[in-house]
């Protein structure tokens, strides 16, 4: 048996994350508690919430590793969105882990018309964050973080990369489970195939439309830096001999 704030943070570490950026609080007590027992992970304390997550989305973005949030519920969640958003517009792998009011409070459990909070600074953030994430959930059965876990990983870092956000009730956080008995998320096995000849012809067609161009210029965006090619790129760009200008990811030329 496990704690399940343990669990979350040894399948974290054993997926390679070596560092979370953290603002503790009594909601997110178990989470803090079983970051800082996790030896693998170097966690780093900031002095606000929307700190952590630029911080976490700037890690991110230098190193092409998952950048962790670890939050505590209400204004500490609330105050990461500014970073989650930016995460979410420029394909940034993030996991968000907010704590949350223990179960027995939170408004979802019971039907009363007009409240806006029962929980002790409880927030519903997954009605706020679904916009700007690939997948936000509020983990209530202790039996599925598995399942949330290996799927907010998943869709964080595959595909278009993006923020992942699981909101933990702290009795949940703080309960004994069995990780053998636990269903993981098993993604589907598509693979995107690129036909080599049609790339060819269309890579031959942009080389004659700059040719031909008067005043040739390339745009390069982040999509270079998720791709993992910026060696090529930089070949690319010297091979050309064109003027270079970038979107947001101003790092993708050095002079």
């Amino acid at each position: 048996m496990e704690k399940l704030s343990a669990f979350i943070f040894r399948v974290l570490a054993e997926h390679g994350v070596r560092h979370a950026f953290v603002v503790t609080g009594g909601g997110a007590m178990h989470l803090d508690d079983s970051l800082g027992s996790e030896t693998r992970i170097n966690y780093i304390c900031n002095h606000h919430e929307q700190a952590s997550a630029m911080a976490a989305e700037g890690y991110a973005r230098t190193t092409g590793a998952l950048g962790v949030v670890c939050v505590t519920a209400g204004p500490g969640a609330i105050n990461t969105l500014n970073g989650v958003f930016g995460a979410w517009t420029d394909s940034i792998p993030m996991l968000i882990l907010s704590g949350q009011a223990k179960r027995e409070t939170l408004m979802s459990s019971y039907d009363i018309p007009g409240l806006r909070q029962l929980g002790d600074q409880e927030a519903d953030m997954i009605s706020m964050v679904k916009g700007i994430t690939k997948y936000a959930v509020c983990v209530t059965d202790p039996e599925s973080i598995g399942y949330h876990l290996s799927k907010a990983l998943y869709l964080a870092e595959h595909g278009r990369p993006g923020p992942c956000w699981l909101d933990i009730p702290v009795d949940v956080q703080g309960t004994m489970i069995d990780p053998a008995k636990l269903e993981l998320f098993q993604p589907e096995s598509k693979q995107i195939q690129t036909e080599l000849i049609t790339l060819k012809t269309e890579c031959q067609s942009i080389l004659e439309k700059i040719a031909h161009a008067k005043r040739p210029v390339i745009l390069a965006g982040t999509g270079v830096r998720l791709a993992k090619v910026i060696s090529e790129f930089n070949e690319l760009v010297m091979s050309l001999g064109i003027p270079v200008t970038t979107a947001w990811t101003h790092d993708l030329i050095s002079s």
